[in-house]
């Protein structure tokens, strides 16, 4: 009896510890916010957007993103791009990636969509409300193919022996010649470096005036297959710095399987083997089509021109307050921020809780400054680390 009664006041403590821990040390429920990102650059009083031209500018250099820090490994290096003759058709392409992400992202109506298009389909609008886009497009685009020594060992498989433990010792091996033992052989590689620069400008259609100064961005690439990892035609500072600041969605343990993955394929899944093309010779995958990286460098100007004009969006968790005004509480966890801002200012008897929450509906709407002036007065009534932590997240 004395045991049970032990069991049971453990289990009492247990939960009477997790209940202080939710009332006492969390502050407020976390819910998801849809919060606006403040644009840059504000196009007011802008209602219609025209595609004027997009023009190639083959021959003009593009200088390296980063200033280089040494000589490349391979040879010829490359310390500068020239934009070659498909600076026209990559013009073209960034055109309709622009249009896409307007048409995607902004309420402003699109005129002359199409480069035959002329004039407009219904009614003329105002030039005064008309903003006119136009860019000069440079691409560059280099493959270099060669060979260059690789150190390997030289093992001598037991086909005999199970696969598991056939694939364990080239997984060994594999990882031995990484670390430069063994016999070189010369191996073949194909490098594939991409470098995009486009200068944009936004002008008013009435008169041609700035509506925002010429934006100039840059997008780069760079994938080498064979060979040896660590070399390039590229200074390692600048190779290093666009794999970081350009291709951090692609995963190289995803896009190239480890030869036991690929062995495991074989015997699990045939098809899809085939499909990969890993029944070939090894190292001979063919790299990115020219037209898939065009699109790749477009796709990331074009998405980070239009976030600097229109506003954005991403999902955050942020903590109400649980003690502020249940109606107001309750619209915000309906996302319903607007009608939040409403409720709460009207009410004569606002706590420190309802100021904060008034914050929490500002920010979400992308009013940082708003924001900031209601976590303010809810820190100065009633000083609370969740009040500072929104306070240090607007400044």
């Amino acid at each position: 009896m004395i045991r049970s009664n032990s069991f049971l006041i453990s289990i009492l403590m247990f939960f009477a510890a997790k209940l202080m821990s939710c009332s006492f040390f969390s502050q407020g429920t976390k819910i998801e916010f849809v919060l606006a990102q403040t644009p840059k650059f504000e196009l007011n009083e802008i209602d219609a957007l025209k595609v004027s031209q997009f023009k190639g500018q083959p021959l003009v250099k593009i200088s390296l993103p980063v200033e280089a820090e040494g000589p490349p490994d391979l040879s010829p290096g490359v310390l500068s791009f020239e934009a070659d003759q498909s600076s026209e058709q990559v013009a073209e392409l960034f055109r309709l990636q622009v249009l896409k992400n307007f048409s995607k992202k902004s309420s402003l109506k699109l005129l002359n969509t199409s480069e035959d298009a002329k004039g407009y389909p219904v009614v003329i609008p105002d030039p005064n409300r008309v903003a006119v886009i136009s860019a000069l497009v440079r691409y560059s685009q280099i493959k270099q193919e060669s060979k260059e020594p690789v150190p390997y060992f030289l093992t001598v498989f037991n086909e005999a022996l199970p696969i598991e433990q056939q694939l364990l010792a080239r997984d060994a091996v594999f990882g031995a010649e990484r670390l430069g033992g063994g016999i070189e052989e010369n191996t073949p590689y194909v490098e594939l470096i991409g470098a995009l620069e486009v200068r944009i400008s936004l002008n008013r259609q009435s008169n041609g005036a700035e509506l925002i100064p010429p934006q100039t961005l840059q997008a780069f690439y760079v994938r080498k297959w064979g060979g040896k990892s660590e070399t390039s035609h590229l200074p390692d500072n600048v190779r290093l710095w666009i794999t970081k600041n350009f291709q951090e969605d692609e995963n190289l343990t995803e896009r190239f399987p480890s030869e036991s993955d690929k062995t495991r394929m074989i015997t699990e899944n045939q098809e899809q083997y085939l499909a990969q093309g890993y029944n070939l010779k090894r190292d001979s995958r063919v790299p990115l089509s020219n037209l898939d990286l065009q699109y790749r460098l477009t796709e990331q100007i074009a998405r980070r021109y239009v976030s600097q004009v229109v506003p954005t969006f991403r999902k955050a968790d942020m903590s109400i307050d649980d003690d502020g005004d249940e109606v107001g509480t309750t619209l915000l966890q309906g996302n319903a921020y607007e009608e939040a801002i409403t409720y709460l200012q009207g009410r004569k008897d606002r706590t420190a809780s309802d100021d904060y929450n008034l914050g929490l509906a500002y920010e979400a709407l992308g009013q940082r400054q708003q924001a900031r002036t209601f976590y303010e007065s809810a820190n100065r009534r009633d000083s609370e680390e969740l009040y500072e932590e929104a306070l240090n997240r607007v400044k």
